[in-house]
């Protein structure tokens, strides 16, 4: 059979799938165009700071012209938002996922800091948006990233108390604040001296001297 033949022979879509097809594809340019926005936008942030950075700089970025971004965004504020509310989404989800499985105290603690550590590497923009910046929204936005951080900061807490056990150590409530808030303060200025030319290629090693780090601190109580 000739090709036109087959072509000729195959079920024309109806009016509804043609349209469902066509609101597929515009909903899928639709996030494309938003996750290009936000990464242009980390970098923007990451490089001027939040409080320098304009739209213009951030439209210029992402290749978008400056009237058609607020097409899909309302103002400065909310591209931050979204920047911290998808990190910590993705952190969690990531870390979640990860220790889903393992029973093992010790395995799931290096399975958070290596999953923190690498989304830090491969996120270093967003990185430091979510450290430097986060303190600068308000309201609801406020309130929201600072659900997700203190939910993602207690899954670290909840199993640094579980290695304690494990190992026959007791932490008190403080205790375990203060490692938590220790081992995030190592892992969160990583970007202040990670060069991936330079230390790619130790990621493992750095990794694992983190997870030491607080391992060390609570075998020796």
């Amino acid at each position: 059979m000739k090709k036109n033949a087959v072509v000729a022979a195959l079920p024309k879509p109806s009016r509804a799938q043609a349209v469902l097809q066509r609101a597929i594809s515009s909903e899928e340019r639709y996030d494309a165009n938003i996750d290009r926005i936000l990464r242009a936008a980390a970098v923007v942030f990451a490089e001027k700071s939040f409080g320098l950075a304009s739209i213009r700089d951030i439209a210029a970025r992402a290749r978008i012209s400056f009237p058609r971004i607020y097409y899909y965004l309302r103002n400065k504020e909310q591209l931050l938002f979204l920047i911290s509310e998808r990190a910590f989404t993705q952190l969690m989800n990531g870390a979640e996922k990860a220790i889903a499985t393992t029973p093992d105290a010790d395995a799931r603690l290096r399975l958070l800091i290596n999953g923190h550590l690498e989304y830090h590497m491969a996120n270093i923009a967003e990185m430091k948006v979510l450290v430097r910046e986060a303190d600068s929204l308000s309201g609801r936005y406020a309130a929201k990233v600072k659900r997700l951080k203190r939910d993602y900061s207690r899954l670290f807490r909840r199993t640094i108390e579980d290695l304690a056990s494990a190992r026959g150590k007791t932490l008190d409530r403080e205790s375990s604040r203060i490692l938590t808030s220790l081992l995030f303060g190592a892992m969160n200025w990583f970007y202040t001296w990670y060069d991936p030319a330079r230390d790619f290629s130790q990621r493992e090693r750095i990794m694992e001297e983190v997870f030491r780090m607080i391992s060390a601190a609570i075998s020796s109580r």
